[in-house]
């Protein structure tokens, strides 16, 4: 089967390699959808992401989609040939002391495909465990249904962030999950909603999701703005999906007093800084989002009735074949590109 290997930044090959049998509890699905995402893309220009280096050839991908094509024994009846399902990217261990709290995002044993030394999606075929695969109904697309990865963070940081009705929130950056943000945002009753970005087509999306304010980084002020426009109240919560090392910042500065800011990018540098007078003075409460727990289902609900539309992040479609272009694209920010989705079983992106 193909599969895409990054050799090293900027460096994606196509090869041919074995495929993989389903051992016990596993399934062997064809992989029918795969999004690049901004830790895909950490990796693909640094060779790093969170402090983990690359140290040789790696598929990435971890957004993705799937349909079942042999099961291994012992695999629960829920799944059957040609079930599609999502693939969620995290194996937890089960037995740790987090697991056994219920936080399996946050397993000290945890396993992640497309982060080194663990495969990841983009490849035709893949063997991956029963229990990490969620079946799904035929109303969403694949490139939907890969998508409700970065849905899944993005509730996650939603729940954390705690949004009430009536609540002024303001989101740094207009990424997919950003974007994620406001929409859940709008879901939750908030009143206002603040959307920071420089693509002005990332903006436009803004608007779509559900941001009443939308602010470019190029032309104003954005700290300075959300202020005025709150007349220095400042916003309840502030969420930072921007995955820059001073944008946490921004999200200090323009909460209100006793506010709460939820960090959800990675920042390419692997720190970020704090203005502590800021952070005191105020009393914030700061809080950091890992992935997501248990959300599968919402995620699933909330893509299938039209809550939430995840077809429009999905800007651009890729063969296999043309993984080093899509990465590309998504790298420069391209054509208006929000999510570059690979299709590995398809013979047009």
């Amino acid at each position: 089967m193909k599969t895409a290997s990054f050799y090293g930044p900027r460096d994606i090959r196509i090869e041919q390699v074995n495929d993989a049998e389903p051992g016990p509890g596993q399934v062997l699905v064809d992989v029918t959808a795969v999004g690049i995402c901004g830790s895909d893309l950490h990796t693909y220009l640094l060779g790093n992401i969170g402090g983990i280096t690359t140290d040789g050839p790696l598929t990435l991908g971890h957004e993705a989609a799937g349909v079942v094509v042999a099961l291994g024994p012992d695999v629960d009846e829920a799944f059957s040939i040609g079930q599609r399902v999502a693939i969620d990217p995290a194996t937890s261990c089960g037995v740790c002391e987090r697991c056994q709290a219920g936080d399996v995002h946050l397993c000290e044993q945890l396993i992640f495909m497309g982060l080194w030394p663990h495969h990841g999606a983009l490849r035709e075929r893949m063997v991956h465990p029963a229990r990490c695969l969620v079946p799904v109904p035929n109303v969403i697309s694949d490139a939907s249904v890969a998508l409700l990865e970065p849905l899944g963070v993005a509730l996650h940081a939603n729940r954390l962030a705690q949004i009430q009705i009536g609540d002024d929130v303001a989101v740094i950056g207009c990424g997919a999950i950003g974007l994620l943000l406001i929409r859940l945002a709008r879901l939750a009753g908030a009143r206002r909603i603040f959307a920071t970005d420089r693509h002005p087509w990332r903006l436009d999306l803004a608007a779509y999701y559900g941001a009443d304010e939308i602010l470019n980084t190029d032309q104003v002020d954005v700290v300075a703005e959300i202020l005025r426009m709150t007349n220095k109240r400042g916003v309840d919560v502030a969420l930072e999906a921007a995955w820059a090392a001073d944008t946490t910042n921004q999200c200090v500065d323009v909460a209100r007093f006793g506010g709460r800011v939820i960090i959800v990018g990675i920042p390419a540098e692997d720190f970020i800084t704090l203005r502590a007078s800021a952070l005191r003075r105020k009393e914030l409460f700061v809080q950091p989002s890992r992935r997501m727990k248990h959300v599968y289902p919402a995620s699933i609900q909330l893509a299938a009735s039209g809550l939430v539309d995840l077809e429009k992040l999905a800007t651009h479609r890729f063969t296999l074949d043309q993984t080093g272009e899509a990465f590309e694209t998504a790298a420069l920010y391209q054509d208006g590109v929000v999510r570059a989705v690979v299709m590995p079983n398809s013979s047009v992106g």
